[in-house]
């Protein structure tokens, strides 16, 4: 062994000594800086093992020991045999020698072939990088002789995947030894220490008052901008400039800022906004960080507009710890509308004085507190990959998943047109830093070109593809890719949130998927599809171990759940069939994507039911929405601590079941959600509570106890109202309960609820005080709009059983319910006075029966919206805003006031007016009858005319022949008035009509009682 050699096992047991126990162990060797300016990266002289080297085509690969020969004293060589093709060889990967796209290496290999091989003339041995096949170098063999190879190359990842050494045609044949590899670089070669930039240039701020666009130009190249005096913010200034043509929500004015950034430092981005169009929008100022797939893209400030709110100034703060390769922009677009047109002026970029950053190197790294239960991932884009991101990234986590470059629209836009450069990139710098790759997302209905499963018809709609095509499609997309990427991933997302949100029926799982592009192209089976294109891919590798996922957010819903549950066991179940033993989908991806709110327990139930299943789980995009609007309390930075650490309890519980706990993101600037604060460290990389919360959870649990309030009571008395949007008698003795507790930062509309419940139904009024009414939004909850929400059997569970409920009414009276079935047998009406409004519902209850001192689950909510867009919401009891799902979180109502069994008729009289027709003269008079009825039971139901009848026949002879003495009488209803006509016979004494009504109370009893009409007897006209 040389003392090369030597040296490099000692520093190499020195390592392994102070890893913790399970931490993988990378074997590349590596040296110091030569004196020449040189470092080796990459060294290997196969003493104890084939080291990085693999097999490429038929060749076998044996390590032997004793081979000494020039330049292989230590006798380790890597004998490469079998051989029948020049590409019969062995490769070495750059992702596992640790080679970096864009760098400058050279590589020195020694190789020799045995005194008693017949060389063939013209026989070389050469090393080339593949799949290219460029950068090819080449040396005669000579036999009994070591010959060197050597190479400088720049590493191009979107070209080539490894080194190869092996051989010309003439060569094919002959076996060989490596005795020595050793790959070099020039310190601070590309990707190593960058080279200084210059200072930032000052930013004067844009005004467009020199009636240029200021460097702004269209995201997509298709906005229409112009600079207008149509509209001005600048004072004393006259124009603006006019953002229209928007076809994506993406489109919008963008400039480069590149130049005005130091790196590391901090700026603040301000932008004034008017609207133009529609009447109401959300716009956002945002910030993006690189090019291409592996960008980020970061959103500072976002508001929805009115076109009544003038100019409004959209301001955010970014650190630009990453200058993305020389592309930094700034932009005005859109979370959700595509066509919203706009004026922007006076945007200006400034420093905020605060430099560049150091992270915390005296915490406890996340990935060793949790070395032997799970992975710790995090998602990463291009800027996690250098500086101080990327020193947060390697110190805390040991796997990475890419947040967009290897999504379908980053990987093949066009069709066959397979961009993999981006996304190799970060692949090798992930895999060189000594961390593993996941990789997200091959089938998804977000993110994915329209080409994959639509088309565009004769007459410009767009229309799906055939099954056939839009399903070659889907297999060569997940089979290209997967070839592409071997096993340089641990495991793929192979579909993304195929399943719909709170699906109804989650037992029939298919009718339960999200209605996506690819589902209407090749129908519900295109989920089953997918994962047997990528399970062929699999088997044609049987060396890979990769595990196939399906991935999903909304994962603690139970009917989600549920649905998801039932289509992976179906699919396995199915699989098994024909590949006894086997499994089609390896494993399931929980996003959780969850808020301060959100219940732990259900987060159990879903972990506890996918396991089951029996296929391993991860949990892929974790990170947990506190406060808004880029402020966090203390309070709420420690309820967002203590949920990270009750959700870590859980999954540490289930360690033997999680493959990777993976957060969405680095830090709170940087992340999606970033207005919500949802990650362990803020947006200058220092730790939070979250942080604290994830590494101990049970310290931080104790000491973290969380306010427990009680939930609220009140009583539901026995009562009918008429359902009409307006407070009758009844309501009278009802309680009222304050709706004033807010689940929102802006306190807005308030109101009171009251109760009442009969033998079938619960009767809810809410009377709510507002400012304005809205309902501009799409979504009914961003709506003026009032919720009720029912546990009929009080179970308070953390997810909606079958007795569970939400119901839903806008001031217009227009009804939503959660689930769909609970419209039937709903009543609803209401009544607007100004800004106020009152609504009034008729809920059937089906699963219990309402008796004195029943219990329920029950909450009241106010949803209070403006300018299209939800801005408080206040609840009786509920302050998580779970109610949609967790029965847990309601309050409780008592059944009560209904007094003993009522037997007794309601009491009824009547009287008509007028009773006497004293001037028989043949005209029909009209009647007005006038009752009163009362009943002390259970009160009165309804009022009817049963009949009216006379002692002489309608139109009888005799009395003047005049038809249909009885007009107008609505005999059922509750009719009081109607005509009789003045008319009798001239026999007998005269001519009585009677009238009869009849009184019915809400426990059945009836009663009836009646009236009568003369018509005298006298000289007959």
């Amino acid at each position: 062994m040389n003392q090369t050699m030597k040296r490099a096992l000692m520093l190499l047991i020195a390592a392994v000594l102070l890893l913790p126990a399970g931490w993988p162990i990378s074997v590349t060797k590596a040296d110091t800086s030569a004196s020449d300016g040189t470092v080796t990266v990459y060294h290997e002289d196969f003493a104890t093992g084939v080291g990085k080297a693999i097999q490429s085509g038929g060749a076998t690969l044996t390590q032997v020991t004793g081979k000494t020969f020039a330049g292989n004293e230590d006798g380790g060589a890597l004998y490469v045999s079998n051989r029948v093709n020049n590409w019969d060889a062995a490769d070495f990967r750059f992702s596992d020698i640790g080679l970096t796209n864009g760098k400058t290496y050279t590589v020195n290999v020694t190789v020799y072939v045995d005194a008693a091989v017949s060389v063939p003339a013209g026989a070389k041995a050469a090393l080339q990088t593949v799949d290219s096949y460029g950068n090819y170098a080449e040396a005669d063999y000579l036999a009994g002789q070591a010959v060197t190879l050597t190479k400088e190359f720049t590493v191009d990842t979107g070209a080539d995947k490894a080194l190869r050494i092996n051989s010309n045609a003439e060569g094919a044949a002959i076996s060989y030894y490596i005795g020595d590899i050793r790959i070099t670089e020039q310190a601070g070669s590309g990707g190593g220490e960058q080279p200084p930039r210059d200072p930032a240039l000052p930013f004067s701020t844009i005004t467009f008052e020199d009636q240029t666009a200021g460097g702004f130009t269209g995201r997509a190249g298709t906005e229409t901008l112009t600079v207008t005096n149509e509209a001005n913010h600048t004072p004393g200034g006259s124009y603006a400039l006019k953002v229209e043509g928007r076809t994506n929500t993406w489109h919008g004015p963008t400039l480069r800022v590149e130049k005005y950034v130091d790196q590391g430092a901090e700026y603040k981005i301000s932008a004034w906004v008017k609207l133009i169009d529609p009447a109401s929008s959300q716009l956002q100022l945002s910030t993006q960080i690189g090019e291409g797939s592996s960008a980020n893209y970061v959103a500072l400030s976002p508001k929805t507009l009115s076109t009544g709110d003038n100019w409004v100034q959209f301001e955010g703060t970014y650190r630009y710890n990453s200058v993305g390769g020389e592309f930094l922009t700034i932009y005005v677009e859109s979370s959700n509308n595509a066509t919203a047109s706009f004026y922007i002026d006076d945007v200006s970029f400034e420093s905020t004085g605060s430099g560049p950053i150091a992270i915390q190197k005296d915490l406890i790294p996340v990935k060793t507190a949790y070395q032997n239960d799970f992975l710790i991932g995090n998602a990463i884009s291009a800027e996690d990959l250098e500086g101080v991101r990327l020193e947060l990234l390697g110190m805390h986590h040991n796997v990475a998943t890419a947040g967009n470059a290897m999504k379908p629209d980053g990987l093949q836009p066009t069709k066959g047109n397979f961009t993999f450069t981006a996304a190799d990139a970060m692949v090798d710098k992930v895999r060189a830093e000594g961390m593993q790759m996941h990789g997200h997302v091959l089938v998804w209905h977000q993110q994915s070109p329209a080409w994959m499963n639509t088309a565009t018809d004769a007459q410009g709609n767009v229309v799906p593809l055939s099954r056939e095509e839009a399903l070659a499609n889907l297999r060569t997309h997940i089979q290209t890719v997967m070839e592409h990427f071997g096993d340089r991933v641990i495991s793929w997302d192979v579909v993304n949130e195929a399943m719909n949100d709170n699906p109804g029926n989650p037992a029939d799982w298919q009718a339960s998927l999200r209605q996506a592009p690819w589902k209407t192209a090749i129908g519900a089976d295109y989920v089953e599809q997918a994962f047997l294109a990528a399970r062929e891919v699999l088997d044609r590798h049987p060396e890979w171990n990769i595990k196939l996922y399906y991935n999903d957010y909304n994962e603690d819903n139970q009917n989600k759940a549920q649905a998801i549950y039932n289509m992976v066991k179906a699919l396995n179940d199915k699989y098994a069939l024909t590949h006894p033993g086997k499994r089609l989908i390896d494993g399931v991806g929980m996003q959780a994507h969850y808020n301060v709110n959100t219940n732990p327990e259900n987060v159990r139930l879903s972990l506890e039911k996918f396991i089951s299943l029996g296929v391993e789980v991860s949990i892929t995009e974790l990170d947990i929405q506190a406060g808004s609007n880029y402020q966090l309390s203390e309070k709420l930075a420690n309820a967002q601590g203590y949920l990270y650490a009750q959700l870590m309890q859980i999954f540490k519980a289930h360690a033997d079941h999680i493959a990777r706990v993976t957060f969405w993101g680095l830090d709170d600037g940087t992340s999606w959600r970033s207005s919500s604060n949802p990650l362990l460290f803020d947006k200058n990389l220092q730790a939070k509570p979250a942080y604290y919360g994830v590494i101990d959870p049970a310290k931080f649990i104790a000491e973290h106890q969380p306010d427990v309030s009680e939930a609220n009571q009140s009583t539901a008395f026995y009562g009918t109202p008429t359902v009409d949007g307006t407070a009758d008698a009844v309501w009278s003795k009802a309680t009222a309960m304050p709706i004033q507790r807010y689940q929102t930062a802006w306190q807005g509309a308030t109101g009171t609820a009251k109760a009442l419940w009969d033998d079938h139904n619960l009767y809810v009024l809410i009377q709510v005080s507002d400012a304005q009414l809205d309902k501009n939004s799409p979504n009914p909850w961003e709506q003026d709009s009032v919720e009720v929400f029912v546990d009929e059997n009080n179970a308070k569970t953390s997810f909606y059983q079958d007795d569970d409920g939400q119901y839903r009414v806008n001031y217009a009276n227009e009804a939503s319910f959660n689930p769909e079935k609970l419209a039937t047998g709903f009543v609803s009406a209401t009544k607007v006075d100004g800004t106020n409004y009152t609504v009034e519902m008729k809920i059937p209850l089906k699963t219990v029966s309402p008796a004195n001192n029943v219990k329920i689950g029950f909450d009241a909510q106010i949803n209070d919206a403006k300018d299209g867009a939800r801005q408080s919401v206040a609840a009786w009891n509920d302050t998580t805003g779970n109610g949609y799902q967790d029965t847990s979180v309601y309050g409780v109502l008592t059944l009560a006031g209904k007094g003993p069994a009522d037997t007794t008729p309601p009491v009824l009289k009547i009287t008509a007016s007028p009773a006497v027709l004293s001037t028989p003269n043949h005209k029909l008079v009209p009647i007005r009858i006038n009752w009163k009825a009362t009943d002390a039971g259970s009160g009165l139901a309804s009022i009817k005319l049963v009949s009216i009848t006379s002692n002489e026949s309608d139109n009888g002879l005799g009395d003047g022949d005049k038809p249909n003495d009885i007009q107008g009488a609505d005999i059922g209803t509750a009719d009081q008035e109607f005509q009789l006509r003045a008319e009798r016979s001239g026999k007998g004494n005269g001519r009585i009509y009677t009238i009869t009504y009849e009184a019915t109370d809400k426990a059945g009893n009836k009663t009836t009682a009646n009236t009568t009409v003369q018509v005298p007897k006298g000289k007959k006209k």
